[in-house]
């Protein structure tokens, strides 16, 4: 596959990954489809990912780890306090906006 088509990939399953997240957290939880979404957006950002690295022959430089954790943390800790802990979804949203942030600072400036 093209670079683009990885690019445009990452980039829609980002979106969709972050909206789905925000959903999780500042909706009623009541709604499956969030849930969905964000599994499988984050399967494709992570392929896509993966792919892109693959296409600019890059290794797993710091930047990137720091990526990973990031959306694994994301992963895991979303899904996991809606269920578990809905008193603390508001916390959990200004933490997730942060690893964001982490994460855009990352991949903008590849740690140089």
């Amino acid at each position: 596959m093209p670079y683009g088509f990885y690019h445009i990939l990452h980039l829609v399953c980002l979106i969709a990954l972050i909206s789905s997240v925000t959903l999780q957290l500042k909706g009623d939880g009541q709604s499956k489809w969030p849930k969905v979404v964000t599994g499988a957006s984050g399967f494709l950002l992570l392929v896509s990912g993966m792919g892109l690295l693959a296409r600019i022959g890059n290794d797993m430089a710091p930047w990137v780890i720091t990526k990973l954790v990031v959306w694994v943390l994301i992963a895991v800790s979303v899904p996991v306090t809606v269920k578990r802990f809905p008193g603390k979804k508001g916390l959990l949203f200004n933490i997730v906006m942060g690893l964001l942030l982490l994460a855009a600072y990352a991949v903008s400036t590849k740690f140089r």
